[in-house]
């Protein structure tokens, strides 16, 4: 039974569409309630604002003075097969007519819905503001949808299944195609950001790792990474999405579109990782990924049967098992806490590590252990509990709410491609519906990030520079040098070697299960040569829980900076599912610099 709560509004409705039936409603903090005043038996029917996603008022042309306030909401439900959860869409209807003025009622009714999008959005109301109290501004989303990814679905997926979604919750968007491979990093690289609230990608992560590159390689870079990502499944992977539903708390092996949209309308602005990759002559950001050896193998060869999906990932690994290749290579690693050879997981310890030789620029005492264990939610830094099991998420208690700041609307209109602004629910054909009249679009900005925050960046990548060029690296030495002295090197013969810095790398593929989207550090996961094909076999089956961490032919290592050098000529590297020439190959983490729209 819900825990009671102060009332902020209370009156009588009609339940549409039973206009003779009267409820009494409640609105309070936390939220809706709705019971039939003249049936004592009657029970509360309650609407958490955690699970309202919006919320409009409408005029029905049936000449009366009712107006309509519709409340579209999608509650956790138990599915009876298995005993799995996922969200299913509700909605509520009253019919606002206790004056017998039309316009009084539609003020009502605004009042009502002005205050239950701000709740909920997670604002705080209080009763002496009821009468100020305005709705959100409306959020401008730039759509970017690659028609060819995975299945060739993601265009069907966007406008069947989210599309509807975002206008429920009175959120604007223009929908762009992608055309070819390029286009999307080519597009972040003029786009006027100052136009949108943010950028949402409908695709599998090949168009994450376009925008992010894009941004990474503007000349307002610095500002330009702060720009909001959204994404959407729409590939075969889709691995950023999951590893978003994951830490959000959200089902991840049921209805992905209804959930990663639902994380999407509701989400906050939150800081991810990066990993700057350098390979010779070439230097990228990452967001998921560096593999090498079996998993990129799958993932590469396994592109002729992208129509199938992500089920080409397991025919592909029957494949390779059956034909097994072991790699020689030299792995190197700074790793977060001392290195123990033949441990199976380098579990971290209450012990502050020495500091890393190259971070000779650090300002002040900060220690690799404050560096890797901070995170941050809406750009105000918070800590993680501990954890209850080794593959439960943690909470995180944030030390304030984020603030959100707004700025000028300019023209950032792209010629030539389809606008949806407004888009308004209707019951029936002769519905009128009507809509506050709220400017295109918020934006947040970096000031929001404490400066304890920013001094532990400033701290891994001091040597940014002001000027438009290049973020540098402050942990990697040259490729063609030797790795500092204070790394680890193991040189040996691999099955794979991979840096992964999420949790999920695909559908069932629970790669990484400690690893967080800004925990400030990468997880190497190495598997040697020796282990036994009905071993490898097994391991493969754990993917799906995470277990595979648990066997003695993994080696789970906590790093903030890494070095791959293969000593054959033949063979896969691949950063976030893109494949990049085959040789020496390292990457450091960059601890919370981009900005995605999640649920912390």
């Amino acid at each position: 039974m819900a825990r009671k709560c102060e009332a902020l509004l209370k009156e009588e409705f009609s339940l549409f569409p039973f206009k003779k039936s009267n409820y009494e409603v409640e609105l309070t903090q936390k939220w809706i309630s709705y019971k039939n005043a003249r049936n004592e038996y009657d029970e509360n029917h309650y609407i958490h604002f955690g699970d309202v996603i919006g919320c409009k008022c409408r005029k029905s042309k049936a000449h009366d003075v009712s107006c309509f306030l519709t409340i579209y909401y999608y509650p956790i439900c138990q599915r009876s097969y298995k005993g799995k959860r996922t969200r299913e869409k509700q909605t509520v209807t009253f019919d606002i007519h206790s004056s017998n003025v039309f316009d009084e009622n539609l003020k009502m009714c605004f009042r009502w819905r002005n205050l239950i999008m701000s709740l909920s959005q997670s604002a705080k109301v209080h009763k002496e503001d009821l009468e100020n109290c305005e709705a959100p501004l409306q959020r401008k989303i730039l759509v970017l949808i690659n028609p060819f990814s995975g299945p060739g679905k993601a265009r069907q997926i966007f406008e069947n299944g989210v599309s509807s979604m975002l206008e429920e919750a009175d959120i604007s968007f223009k929908m762009v195609i992608t055309e070819y491979a390029g286009h999307a990093t080519e597009m972040m690289r003029s786009l006027d950001l100052s136009a949108w609230y943010g950028v949402v990608i409908v695709s599998g992560d090949g168009l994450i790792y376009e925008v992010i590159n894009g941004l990474m390689s503007r000349a307002d870079w610095e500002v330009a990474i702060n720009f909001p990502v959204g994404c959407l499944p729409g590939g075969s992977g889709n691995a950023l999405s999951l590893n978003i539903n994951y830490q959000a708390g959200e089902p991840v092996d049921l209805n992905p579109i209804l959930h990663s949209t639902f994380v999407l309308i509701k989400h906050r602005v939150i800081p991810m990782d990066l990993v700057l990759v350098q390979i010779p002559g070439k230097q990228m950001y990452s967001f998921l990924s560096v593999t090498w050896g079996l998993v990129a193998d799958i993932d590469y060869e396994s592109e002729r049967l992208r129509v199938l999906g992500a089920s080409r990932f397991t025919l592909y690994f029957i494949k390779r098992v059956v034909s097994l290749r072991k790699y020689r290579a030299k792995v190197s690693f700074l790793p977060v806490t001392p290195y123990e050879p033949g441990a199976k997981n380098q579990k971290e310890r209450a012990v502050k590590c020495s500091r890393p030789r190259r971070f000779t620029m650090i300002r002040n005492s900060t220690t690799q252990r404050n560096i890797s264990s901070s995170v941050y939610e809406g750009g105000v830094q918070g800590v993680y509990t501990e954890k209850s099991s080794s593959h439960s998420l943690p909470r995180l208690r944030s030390k304030s709410m984020p603030a959100v700041k707004t700025i000028s609307e300019t023209n950032g209109d792209i010629s030539g491609y389809e606008e949806h602004d407004n888009v308004m629910f209707e019951l029936d054909d002769s519905d009128e519906c009507f809509t506050s009249s709220l400017p295109n679009g918020d934006h947040v900005k970096d000031d929001n990030v404490s400066t304890e925050s920013e001094n532990i960046f400033e701290e891994m990548v001091h040597t940014l520079n002001n000027d438009g060029k290049p973020l540098q690296a402050p942990l990697l030495a040259p490729l063609e040098e030797e790795v500092p002295s204070n790394w680890v090197t193991i040189e040996d013969e691999f099955i794979t070697a991979c840096a992964l810095y999420q949790p999920y790398l695909g559908p069932d593929n629970l790669a990484s299960p400690e690893s967080r989207l800004n925990d400030g550090q990468i997880h190497l996961l190495i598997i040697r040569a020796g282990i036994p094909k009905s071993a490898l076999v097994n391991l493969f089956l754990s993917f799906e829980t995470g277990d595979h961490i648990s066997s003695p032919y993994v080696e789970m290592i906590k790093v903030l900076a890494f070095r791959l050098e293969p000593m054959g000529t033949e063979g896969n590297i691949m950063v976030d599912g893109e494949h990049v020439d085959y040789g020496p190959i390292q990457g450091q983490v960059l601890p919370g610099i981009a900005r995605i729209m999640g649920v912390q």
